[in-house]
């Protein structure tokens, strides 16, 4: 019989084959081996998760599954007042700062003086001139960068 040194002294020695209940040192036997630890303790029945009996026998009830019902979300814009000129402003959209682009477009306001003056006797085209002039018609502000409107400015 010889005797197997580790080369270092903290290492173990080498393995020599079966020990004890066919397992190598250092691992335990597969279920249902000898020398494998029994489950639980002996006498007693294996245990279900707390709180419930285990499954198959009388009055089990599975955990009940709730859905989560979220609410729908709200997105709150604030009304900004808009001016007849570019504003600088945080697009509720991309959520950049950016200045806005101004668009006119004829609104009530300018065909209320094209009306009047059409009233008051101005045949000859000259009533229709509101409707160029850019102070007499509504403002659209829209977002340079996702083109999405932000704002209306409108004269009536």
């Amino acid at each position: 019989m010889t005797s197997e040194k580790a080369p270092y002294p903290d290492q173990p020695p080498p393995y020599s084959g079966a020990g004890e209940g066919g397992a190598q040192p250092g691992f335990a036997p597969p279920p249902g081996q000898p020398g494998y630890p029994p489950q639980g303790q002996p006498g007693y029945p294996p245990q279900g998760q707390p709180g419930y009996p285990p499954q198959g026998q009388p009055g089990y009830a599975p955990p009940s599954v709730q859905p989560v019902v979220t609410p729908p979300t709200t997105i709150v814009v604030t009304s900004m007042q808009m001016g007849t000129r570019s504003t600088p402003v945080q697009c509720p959209h991309c959520q950049q700062h950016v200045n806005t682009v101004c668009e006119y477009e004829t609104g009530m306001f300018a065909w209320l003086i094209v009306g009047v003056l059409c009233l008051v006797g101005c045949w000859l085209g000259c009533c229709l001139i509101p409707l160029c002039i850019d102070d007499c018609k509504d403002v659209r502000h829209t977002c340079p960068n996702c083109r999405n409107n932000i704002g209306m400015f409108k004269r009536l």
